[in-house]
């Protein structure tokens, strides 16, 4: 058995169609920063992906204390375009969210980047009532950008 306590997450891994694209969402349109880009051929990920030939173009990415690892098959291209995440049907991993202290300046900021930003959801009734809004990476991970927002209190002093 594995203990949790000794454990700590190294990395999220993502299968991507395009690197150029990712790397423009993440690094050029949300600041990410690059820690690697490499095309690999190995006898262990022939073994990993159980056929032989296989070559790899895979980064690592690290963004808000997350670490994505892309790969993308490059001796087998992806021939269909990625296809974005559906809140109402996907399982699984739906997304990733990340704080954000203002939701209307990180909004704008992501337009002016050309990120195509949802518009602002408000969700007023929640204890803790939040602001949020989406963002799609190019292989269908859903970004969601959040603002918590302490609750509404009563003046006291009338």
């Amino acid at each position: 058995m594995i203990a949790n306590e000794n454990l700590e997450m190294s990395h999220l891994i993502v299968r991507v169609v395009d690197t150029e694209a990712t790397l423009a969402f993440w690094v050029k349109g949300l600041g990410a920063e690059l820690e690697s880009d490499e095309e690999l051929e190995a006898p262990a990920l022939d073994a990993i992906f159980g056929r032989t030939g296989v070559k790899i173009r895979d980064t690592f990415i690290r963004y808000s204390g997350i670490r994505l690892h892309t790969i993308e098959m490059l001796d087998v291209p992806r021939e269909r375009p990625a296809v974005a995440v559906d809140p109402q049907t996907s399982l699984g991993i739906g997304g990733l969210a990340f704080h954000v202290p203002d939701i209307e300046k990180s909004r704008t900021e992501a337009e002016n980047r050309g990120l195509k930003p949802t518009p602002i959801y408000d969700f007023d009734d929640l204890a803790t009532p939040v602001r949020m809004y989406f963002l799609g990476d190019p292989d269908g991970i859903r970004l969601e950008m959040i603002e918590e927002r302490q609750p509404d209190v009563p003046d006291r002093t009338r």
